[in-house]
């Protein structure tokens, strides 16, 4: 399905050059999505890109040299670093506690339906 997704995107384009990171970021999100939640997020879907954004500051921007030098968390700009490592995790913790929370709600749903038409 995302790989249908991805060449229509590239169709899309009509031969034009554009930068295919975020669209593979999108496809590749999608697939991990769809593995753990047993759905698909719209790649136009303003959560689902700002998480995929979240993730990505989270760890791109993690200075290594804070686990070799701890010490220098204490710097200013390891301590801003850090500090929007955590708040991209925070932000990521909270798009997938709110996924489990709408699939146990569906799930709840669906059990509550079988077990009615079952009674």
């Amino acid at each position: 399905m995302e790989v249908e997704e991805m060449i229509n995107k590239v169709r899309e384009e009509q031969g034009r050059p554009f930068d295919v990171t975020q669209l593979t970021a999108s496809c590749m999100a999608n697939v991990i999505m769809n593995m753990l939640f047993g759905h698909r997020f719209d790649h136009s879907d303003s959560a689902f890109q700002q998480l995929i954004s979240d993730f990505h500051k989270a760890v791109a921007i993690y200075p290594v040299a804070v686990d070799i030098f701890p010490t220098l968390r204490f710097l200013p700009y390891f301590k801003k670093k850090i500090a929007e490592c955590i708040s991209g995790e925070e932000h990521c913790r909270t798009f997938i506690n709110n996924a489990i929370a709408t699939c146990v709600k569906v799930c709840d749903s669906f059990n509550c339906a079988v077990m009615h038409l079952s009674a």
